[in-house]
């Protein structure tokens, strides 16, 4: 069975990586730039490697395994400040707002961090440990809209067997 979630997101926040479920409830959650509404905010489950072993004296499979592909989480930010932009993207900011400037990082920032989906009719789904970039897509035309796309991976815990969580509520997490 595949997992494929898509959020209609009341908020996206990042906190340091919890290592263990009691780790929830202390998590110093910071809030990131909004995402764009046309876009959706998916978190898919790829397919996994099926490996099968057969003998010369059966057509059938003598065996079947499997093995996870993992949890990608992929969607955008915009509307990000400054001083957001250097700790999504690397890079520096100098000055300050509104007449500072962001200097882009000519290397990749790899990000490793807890990510907290909140849900706008309440409720959140949180990857505990989160590894992945933010890049920067910029259209000059009309509107100005600048898009920063986000591509994470769910990590494994070491003693916790948790890729990602999901938590109801009635009221959308604070």
């Amino acid at each position: 069975m595949n997992t494929l979630l898509k959020a209609r997101v009341d908020g996206i926040d990042f906190a340091d990586v919890i290592a263990t479920e009691a780790d929830l409830a202390t998590a110093a959650w910071t809030a990131q730039p909004l995402t764009l509404r046309d876009d959706e905010v998916s978190i898919v489950e790829g397919d996994p490697t099926e490996e099968e072993v057969f003998s010369h004296e059966n057509d059938a499979p003598e065996d079947y395994d499997i093995t996870g592909a993992g949890v990608t989480v992929i969607g955008s930010f915009i509307k990000a400040t400054l001083d957001e932009l250097a700790t999504l993207l690397g890079g520096t900011v100098s000055g300050a707002s509104p007449n500072g400037t962001y200097s882009h990082s000519a290397k990749k920032l790899l990000l490793n961090k807890a990510i907290r989906f909140r849900m706008k009719k309440g409720g959140a789904i949180i990857i505990p440990n989160a590894k992945g970039y933010v890049l920067f897509n910029a259209n000059v035309g009309v509107d100005g809209l600048v898009k920063y796309p986000f591509k994470f991976k769910a990590m494994a815990q070491a003693g916790w067997d948790a890729d990602f969580l999901i938590q109801e509520t009635t009221t959308p997490a604070p």
